[in-house]
């Protein structure tokens, strides 16, 4: 690096009657050029001046930089500026609640350079020491604690907060409004929970969370965690589910806010996202990746630390299922697309970053920045095994293979392909790292040729507790002798093997029929994975053939199965179970009139109903003709954003063309959350009934979440999520339509939509 930036003091002056700032930002640097580009969008620049004198400077907006002249060596560098605070989910924005305004940040990516002029790069790593001018009434939070209050005259005051370690710019933090917040002490660490004045959880759940896990990663990594207190603040307006500033980190209020509304589910998620936002004070914060293309190392490395954590203080809530049904799941879908990338990815500039934000990069796997090769040459270096050969493999290559496994006599022959939902292809082999079970015991070997070998006695399956990133694909002789050892296998295993089938028949390699009667072999099993995967797959299979009767008689037959065994619910059962019952009932009210007619009937009492089973009597109101206006009202006497986006997503769901017309009216007029509006919009993609509606409005939706979610992938994500349920029988109308939407940010979920439609269109056709 030619510039190395020592520190930032940020003198700002916030206006919360106009929603406007001023601001100077000074800048310590070392230079070996000759001029510095500092990042600026949507600021008004009132003067630069270097070193005391006044200083010309270049607009580049290309770059979304201004190019300011240095000589070589120190550098004292002072920008004076304005800026508006928008409604944008992005940058130093305005986030309401229905009493009172919150200005808050969101600067990962490159959001930081829409509250002050930086060197918005990640590798570029500051102190920062930050100012603030509020009004005397509001409370100011950011990464350190306060250091100074003054009184101002004018009913102002000025927070002043302690410098920060080095760090980067996407890390700094800055809230301002009218906060309530609880704290604890854990070891030297003030523990504290923030939130909108009147919206703070009585809970305590959230702040033990945090507590277990700090103290876990303290003593895993053998590192204390690095400020004096660490805040989590509950944003009532947020694009992101959490961020990761240090010290500072925010969440959208549903990871916060605990009560009767909260699900089975939202406890496990709540803690999930915990633990990864704090695992990140280490890897991100701490240590950062030196450029975005290593995101993937920041992302999942979180992921996989959040669960072990959580296994750690909750071992009773199988958090490696969760891992393996949530994310690794969602990654085998998304990397057997030809639209899917490598990990590590090239990224070349901004623009591109929000694209990387995806299943891959969260679920494929000193202060100072750090590159995937610093993780393999450690890990080398530790364990004496080539790690680096296999994992480059990996991490630079997209996709995965298909093992396919036959018997011949007395051997296993085991071929690779590459996998992929349109089919399977060859390709170059991966270098597998591949554990077979035996009766004997386990076996593991690196599989990195088209063919292999190996004994076939006392084989229980391949892919021992389905560790590894790869299908397989079993003979029909194998796989009855596989099933046949159903009680031995373990939840993991039986779970992989009818995840495993489901792709095979989306990517054409099993007929429907040898599908049904591979699953009917082993859904006996009653472990909640299983009940979660296969209940999961009867939906998506509803989704695309809701006419079909042969989907109905699965889904009727598969919930007589289980409905006994599930039971009602119990105080004190564990939370999977409860989690099981749901995704069941939800299934069966799809296609069950007079079980979805008993559900809706109970929409009277929604606020005294399970927290369990609120969001399935909310979408069988709107299913057996529920009116707007009985959703509407209890839209509004919501308290929680739990409550609020299951009846919103239930509305999508309404009869009557008419009511569906005024949800549309309510959405498009604001009269919901920003962040909620993508509920609504993915819901409408996938009804049954309103899908077309979608379809027909897919233009100006589209339109409208880019102008809400600035820079993400957001609007992508619902592309990606509608367009291949409501599409099916459009292909070729949405192809163009896609085609003329398509924009830098757009284009890897519109990718993504139209190879998914084609899967889901040739998969109809097998249906019966």
């Amino acid at each position: 690096m030619k510039v190395l930036i020592n520190s930032y003091k940020i003198n700002l002056k916030i206006d919360s009657s106009r929603k406007s700032f001023s601001g100077v930002v000074e800048i310590s640097l070392e230079s070996r050029d000759s001029y510095i580009d500092l990042n600026a969008v949507d600021l008004e620049i009132g003067s630069v001046i270097v070193d005391g004198k006044d200083s010309p400077y270049e607009r580049l907006p290309e770059i979304q930089a201004i190019r300011v002249p240095l000589k070589e060596g120190a550098n004292r560098v002072s920008v004076a500026y304005t800026g508006s605070i928008p409604k944008l989910l992005t940058g130093f924005y305005l986030a309401r609640t229905e009493s009172q305004d919150i200005f808050t940040t969101q600067f990962e990516s490159t959001g930081a350079r829409r509250m002050f002029p930086c060197v918005d790069h990640p590798a570029y790593k500051a102190r920062f020491t930050l100012s603030v001018e509020v009004d005397r009434d509001l409370d100011v939070i950011s990464n350190m604690p306060v250091s100074r209050l003054e009184d101002l005259p004018g009913g102002k005051k000025l927070v002043n907060f302690q410098e920060t370690p080095r760090m980067s710019t996407y890390l700094l933090y800055l809230g301002v409004g009218k906060f309530d917040e609880r704290s604890v002490k854990r070891g030297k660490t003030d523990l504290i929970l923030a939130a909108p004045k009147g919206s703070l959880t009585e809970s305590d759940f959230p702040l033990e969370i945090a507590g277990k896990v700090l103290d876990f990663f303290e003593s895993y990594f053998d590192i204390p965690y690095f400020l004096p207190k660490l805040h989590l603040i509950s944003v009532p307006e947020f694009a992101a589910g959490a961020m990761e500033n240090w010290g500072a980190i925010t969440f959208r209020e549903i990871y916060l806010s605990i009560g009767p509304s909260t699900s089975s589910s939202s406890y496990k998620s709540i803690a999930e996202v915990i633990a990864h936002e704090i695992a990140h004070q280490w890897f991100g914060d701490l240590v950062t990746m030196e450029w975005w293309n290593d995101l993937w190392l920041n992302e999942s490395f979180a992921t996989f630390m959040s669960y072990k954590a959580i296994s750690s203080i909750k071992p009773e809530w199988d958090p490696v299922g969760d891992q393996i049904f949530l994310r690794t799941s969602g990654a085998l879908k998304n990397d057997a697309l030809k639209a899917s990338h490598p990990i590590d990815v090239e990224v070349r500039n901004p623009d591109e970053i929000a694209q990387i934000f995806d299943e891959i990069s969260y679920g494929k796997g000193a202060s100072s920045n750090a590159k995937g090769s610093d993780l393999w040459r450690s890990i080398e270096e530790a364990s004496g095994m080539p790690v680096s050969r296999i994992m480059e493999a990996w991490v630079k290559r997209k996709g995965y293979p298909v093992i396919t496994a036959t018997a011949s006599g007395e051997k296993l022959n085991l071929k690779q392909d590459y996998f992929l939902l349109h089919g399977i292809e060859r390709a170059p082999p991966w270098p597998v790292p591949l554990t077979a079970r035996f009766k004997s015991g386990s076996k593991s070997l690196v599989f990195d040729s088209y063919e292999m070998p190996i004994p076939a006695e006392g084989l229980v399956v391949i892919n021992e507790n389905a560790a590894g990133f790869y299908r397989v694909n079993y003979s029909p002789d194998l796989f009855r002798a596989v099933s046949d050892n159903g009680k031995v296998l373990s939840p993991y295993e039986r779970w992989q093997l009818a995840n495993d089938i489901y792709a095979l028949l989306l990517a054409g390699g099993l007929s429907f029929n040898d599908y049904k009667k591979r699953l009917e072999s082993i859904w006996v099993h009653s472990d909640y994975i299983l009940i979660r995967e296969i209940s999961a797959q009867l939906e998506d299979l509803y989704l695309v053939a809701p006419n079909s009767t042969q989907v109905a008689s699965m889904i009727r037959n598969y919930y007589a199965i289980h409905k006994g065994s599930l039971g009602e619910k119990e105080d004190g059962e564990p939370l999977d179970r409860s989690i099981a019952r749901s995704s069941l009932q939800s299934l069966f009210a799809n296609v069950d009139k007079e079980f979805s007619a008993s559900l809706a009937k109970k929409f009277d009492y929604y606020f005294t109903l399970d927290s369990d089973i609120r969001s399935i009597v909310a979408h069988a109101f709107a299913r057996e003709g529920g009116s707007f206006m009985a959703l509407s009202e209890k839209l509004s006497a919501s308290r929680t954003d739990e409550d609020r986006t299951k009846i919103l997503s239930a509305m999508a769901w309404v009869n009557s063309p008419s009511d569906l017309q005024e949800a549309l009216s309510m959405v498009r007029e604001g009269k919901v959350k920003r962040q909620d509006v993508v509920r609504f919009y993915t819901s409408l993609g996938v009804s049954v009934k309103n899908r077309s509606v979608f379809l027909e409005n897919m233009e100006e939706i589209i339109r409208s979440l880019s102008e809400i979610f600035v820079g993400s992938r957001t609007p992508a994500r619902v592309i990606e999520t509608t367009v291949p349920i409501a599409g099916i029988g459009r292909a070729d109308e949405l192809r163009a339509r896609l085609k003329k939407m398509e924009t830098d940010l757009l284009a890897p979920g519109i990718r993504k939509a139209i190879e998914l439609l084609e899967v889901n269109e040739k998969l109809k056709h097998r249906i019966k």
